[in-house]
């Protein structure tokens, strides 16, 4: 397990397991990844092949002609020798029900045919796209491609009514299930610092508390936008704020740019970031960009923190009184706002 999107996967696949279903999963991941060993003994069978940025490269041309370039977010996994190891375990397996996590497999459903396939959607791609300002111009393209691979699929799973509706927008005409996330864990990363080093550096001070994997975009172009554009307002009105930079993963533009900027720390991984949302004077989300329900935000929720985020971080998350949902330009001063109150 890396990150939430696994752990979602992982409650998934222990629903299947406990209503009766035999499970082989074919799992296609980066070498830095391992497979969870309690999860592997739950299936009948669980292969894992290693997957590279040359297979992500092979997968992406292998579907050309599907609308590999315009989209390519659907057919990283559909590499040829990715394409013949699904074959053989449904032929071998006499599998006839498929269950598909992540958009990045989207792109094996002309495998599947003759089978019954659900699909869990963790976002809707088209969404994230078309919130990506040099990437807007395509976001049409990608809900053809992306409508025309769900066509296919008789049951969709969201964890929100927000992307139910786009789904229905792409044109969907099977099931949608909504399923609010249950498995909130955070994933397991291997040499990371102990959190509760970071904990003993808190004490004396005021800590804003931000969390994810940095390698995703999302994630690290809206921290890049806060620290250039909120942060130095918030510590010209409370010095002493330190914003505290947790999650795998960080470019080396962020952890330069934590240097010029006082106040700023960079940790890279940790270990479980939940006592550190609990021990945050507040928790931020300042998310300018993706789609899906943000599982950093119920899990700062979950540990009793006070969280502010934008409309973005809030989609599909309940209302909370420990929740403050603003925009972009008004998020410096909802940080200073709060901060006042202490």
């Amino acid at each position: 397990m890396i990150g939430a999107g696994e752990g979602i996967s992982e409650g998934n696949l222990r629903v299947l397991i406990d209503t009766g279903h035999e499970v082989h999963v074919l799992c296609l991941a980066p070498p830095t990844q391992s497979a969870n060993r309690a999860v592997v003994g739950l299936c009948a069978s669980y292969t894992t092949l290693n997957h590279s940025r040359w297979e992500t490269i092979l997968g992406v041309f292998n579907h050309v002609l599907d609308g590999g370039l315009i989209a390519p977010w659907f057919f990283t996994r559909g590499s040829t020798r990715n394409v013949t190891a699904v074959t053989e375990l449904l032929s071998c397996e006499h599998i006839r029900h498929v269950w598909i996590e992540f958009p990045s497999c989207l792109g094996f459903t002309p495998v599947f045919k003759g089978c019954e396939v659900e699909y869990f959607a963790h976002d809707v791609v088209s969404q994230k796209v078309g919130r990506q300002p040099l990437l807007k111009c395509l976001q049409s393209w990608v809900a053809g491609v992306e409508g025309r691979l769900v066509a296919s699929i008789q049951r969709c799973h969201v964890m929100s009514d927000k992307d139910a509706g786009l789904l229905l927008e792409l044109g969907f005409a099977g099931s949608v299930v909504v399923s609010p996330p249950q498995n909130l864990k955070v994933g397991e990363v291997g040499a990371s610092i102990p959190i509760s080093q970071i904990l003993n550096e808190f004490t004396g001070g005021r800590n804003l508390v931000f969390f994810g994997n940095m390698q995703r975009p999302e994630n690290h172009k809206s921290i890049m936008h806060f620290l250039i554009s909120s942060f130095p307002v918030i510590r010209r009105h409370h010095p002493d704020v330190q914003l505290w930079i947790l999650g795998l993963g960080p470019r080396w533009t962020l952890r330069l740019l934590a240097r010029i900027i006082k106040g700023v720390r960079v940790t890279g991984a940790i270990d479980d970031p939940m006592p550190a949302f609990a021990a945050a004077t507040l928790c931020v989300a300042p998310l300018r960009f993706g789609a899906g329900v943000k599982i950093k935000v119920l899990q700062m929720l979950g540990a009793g923190a006070y969280v502010i985020t934008t409309p973005i971080g809030a989609e599909g998350v309940p209302a909370s009184e420990r929740l403050v949902v603003v925009e972009n330009r008004a998020f410096a001063q909802s940080v200073i706002d709060h901060l006042d109150t202490l």
